[in-house]
């Protein structure tokens, strides 16, 4: 894909080199030549293509993003990289007339109650008209402002906090699929901390998350609140339906590849190297010796962005190895069809839908071209479904394409009716791609930091770390080439260049 760097040589100018080449790794690359352009940068990434999960394929008027297919706006890092890029212009919200999610139950989709705020509903008659939670299940999370704050800093699980907060059926039903599902991990098991910290800062706050949803409206509005009293909370989740808030996600017109495309662009000629896996990084006296098998290069300074169970295996270092190797990872695999708009009997009138633990064998389905513009040709329509995770953890490592197709489809069809033959499909697999951050996360990242602050000149970046959105990679690249470029001279002559 990208023509091969020449060996690097010590030409007095100081050498930054960058550990993998998904949009982590470009990011960091980019602001590393960004804000220090006589710095030589160097890229290696052990796959044939730069990108990491993001790939996008145009096929017959379909455009597939086979990994993630946008972005939060409300994290900024994301919105301003593209703005540098001068991708601006390409920008696209979902489509305003398509903003419902449905959860699959008892066969059926049923639609998430209005007002729905990180899996909190928040609006009174929505939530007593769904089917999806029993009436013990409503009340229940109704008592939520009347229940006290969980005890001192001790992380707990996804499950363990929703259950406290809402009850244990709207964390099964609600929490597990929205929040769980963006890692495609067990609610059991991740840690609310590292996943979503602004839940927990708002029951720090507020002691209830009703009143912290109720408090940010009132913030937005009218600046810093009064004290909130339940019957404001009372008379806020009685409102009647307003106007439809902006969608709080971004995509790229012509599909997510269109950033990598960017990135590399942004780069000078030669800096991105593709099948080039790092097979070991180490210290020798104030700079670093990175082998690529029979290839050994000179760095001054190296960015780890490689996924945290590949950094393990080429780092000689035994604690850093050890805490890096013991993030662990799910595996996943997307799968598409492409199909005639007219032969699917289902409306497509929304997002898709989520799955609660024991509804079906997959894990959520998009109604892709429903949710943003351009992603069919007009008489088409484009489905994709998700397999794996955490639920089913063997099943992308012990099945064929044509099996994962076929059962895909075959649920699919369970919620959505008839989809009609498709004009063709597509099997993405995401093996050990999805890091989950699971109790006992932050902790580990503190001894991480802690160790590799202790290797002056190394940094590390990614989705296994601090957040798996673009925007939080992006933002733990620019802090990864800060630290990096900190304390870096500027171009010098040095004797016994290698």
């Amino acid at each position: 894909m990208h023509a091969l760097a020449p060996p690097m040589t010590d030409s007095g100018r100081p050498v930054v080199v960058v550990v993998g080449g998904g949009v982590t790794g470009l990011s960091a690359a980019y602001a590393v030549h960004r804000a220090r352009p006589d710095v030589t940068v160097r890229l290696f990434e052990a796959r044939d293509h730069v990108g990491g999960n993001i790939v996008t394929e145009r096929i017959d008027g379909f455009v597939i993003d086979a990994g993630p297919d946008s972005f939060l706006r409300t994290k900024p890092e994301a919105v301003a990289l593209c703005r540098e890029l001068g991708l601006e212009s390409e920008l696209i919200p979902t489509r305003a007339e398509a903003r419902h999610v449905f959860a699959a139950h008892q066969g059926k989709l049923v639609p998430l109650p209005g007002g729905m705020a990180l899996a909190v509903p928040t609006r009174l008659g929505p939530l007593i008209e769904t089917p999806l939670l029993s009436l013990w299940g409503k009340l229940r999370l109704l008592a939520e402002p009347f229940i006290g704050r969980g005890g001192g800093d001790a992380d707990e699980s996804i499950e363990s906090f929703f259950s406290r907060r809402v009850g244990k059926e709207a964390a099964r039903v609600l929490a597990a699929p929205l929040l769980a599902g963006i890692y495609a991990g067990d609610f059991r098991e991740l840690s609310i901390r590292s996943t979503f910290p602004q839940l927990v800062e708002l029951e720090r706050k507020h002691g209830s998350l009703l009143r912290g949803f109720l408090a940010l409206e009132l913030a937005r509005s009218a600046g810093e609140p009064k004290r909130i009293s339940l019957g404001d909370v009372y008379r806020w989740l009685r409102r009647r339906g307003e106007a439809q808030a902006a969608s709080p996600f971004l995509s790229l017109r012509s599909g997510m590849g269109t950033l990598i495309d960017a990135l590399v662009g942004a780069l000078p000629e030669g800096a991105v190297r593709t099948s080039s896996p790092v097979t070991s990084v180490r210290r020798e006296g104030v700079r670093f010796r990175v082998e690529l098998g029979p290839e050994s290069f000179v760095a001054d300074r190296v960015i780890l962005a490689s996924p945290a169970h590949s950094t393990a295996r080429f780092l000689g270092e035994e604690g850093l190895a050890r805490e890096f190797g013991g993030i662990p990872t799910v595996s996943t695999a997307t799968v598409f069809f492409a199909l005639d708009r007219a032969k699917v009997r289902h409306s497509l009138a929304g997002f898709g839908f989520i799955v609660p633990e024991g509804e079906a064998k997959i894990l959520a389905g998009t109604w892709v071209s429903s949710k943003w513009d351009d992603r069919a040709p007009a008489d088409g329509a484009l489905v994709r479904a998700f397999v794996g995770g955490a639920r089913d953890p063997e099943r992308v490592a012990s099945s064929t394409d044509e099996e994962l197709v076929a059962l895909a489809r075959s649920e699919l069809e369970r919620f959505m009716g008839p989809l009609g033959e498709a004009r063709f499909s597509r099997v993405f697999r995401y093996e050990r791609a999805n890091p989950q951050p699971i109790l006992g996360h932050a902790e580990r990242l503190a001894r991480l930091d802690a160790l590799v602050r202790a290797v002056p000149g190394l940094a590390f970046c990614g989705a296994s770390y601090d957040g798996v959105g673009i925007p939080d990679c992006v933002r733990q690249a620019r802090r990864a080439a800060d630290t990096v470029l900190t304390g870096l001279p500027g171009a010098v002559v040095r004797a016994g260049a290698e």
